[in-house]
């Protein structure tokens, strides 16, 4: 697949509309809980051609966009975290999601990033644990960055902040993961699965869509196999997508909705949404 920038799907390095600071008109009183965020689904997946890439916007870029949830997989190694997608690392390490991360809500103090944060391929040479290793990179930097609760925020409390979304054992560090109402249909065996694909997405929206707006839902979009390479998935789900979404006039809570190579007026789809 070349180089294509559509409304749903970009795989360029550069999104066509940037929106930085759209949660700055979200009332204060909203909770999260009862937002459309649009989110990226393994994150940092850049390297690794067809069969790993996800993405080709780097994290900075993708805040600019109005990407507010990141999906973050790293592997313990060493007792550090570098990003991976399974075997592949993506050269980049989770304290430099750390600093970038707050350097954006230092320049745009009315945002918040929900941040999902689960271990990924072979740990290997560590002499502490996973969560361990997380806590220490976490306080290495000022707390007040962080939402410490497990509880969900509104949006004036969470300004500012990053939400971890733990997907690991340990010590509460932000809200667990396994709370919330989740779609991740992960593996697409070919192509003609994509029907299918979309059908658990639809009902994971329409359950957000109807439920309790103190709720997370979080929707994958994603998905990939050998026989069904993340950017082609993407290329058809991200179509469906733009036009379900388009066919809803009326304002709609989708929950956060976890995409592969978004197009920038997908992403500002979701966020009108609100």
């Amino acid at each position: 697949m070349g180089s294509a920038q559509r409304k749903e799907f970009d795989n360029t390095n550069i999104p066509k509309i940037r929106n930085p600071d759209w949660m700055s008109s979200i009332p204060d009183g909203r909770y999260i809980s009862d937002l459309s965020i649009p989110g990226t689904h393994n994150t940092l997946s850049l390297y690794g051609y067809n069969l790993f890439q996800c993405h080709s916007w780097c994290l900075y870029t993708q805040y600019e966009a109005g990407i507010r949830f990141v999906d973050l997989r790293c592997r313990h190694f060493h007792n550090s975290l570098p990003i991976h997608h399974d075997l592949q690392f993506q050269h980049y390490h989770f304290k430099n999601v750390l600093k970038d991360t707050i350097n954006f809500l230092y320049h745009h103090p009315r945002e918040t990033i929900i941040m999902h944060v689960k271990e990924e391929y072979k740990a290997a040479n560590n002499t502490e644990s996973f969560s361990d290793t997380v806590a220490h990179y976490i306080q290495e930097v000022e707390s007040s960055w962080f939402w410490k609760s497990t509880a969900i925020p509104t949006m004036s409390q969470a300004r500012g902040k990053i939400i971890i979304l733990q997907n690991f054992g340990g010590p509460q560090m932000g809200i667990p993961y396994n709370t919330f109402c989740i779609a991740d249909a992960y593996h697409v065996p070919t192509l003609f699965a994509i029907g299918w694909k979309w059908s658990t997405i639809e009902e994971n929206l329409n359950s957000a869509r109807y439920g309790d707006c103190m709720q997370m839902y979080l929707t994958f979009c994603s998905g990939s196999s050998l026989g069904a390479y993340p950017n082609a998935v993407a290329d058809r789900i991200n179509y469906r997508l733009y036009n379900y979404l388009e066919s809803k006039a009326e304002k709609v809570r989708w929950g956060i909705i976890a995409l592969d190579f978004p197009g920038a007026e997908l992403v500002q789809l979701i966020i009108k949404s609100n």
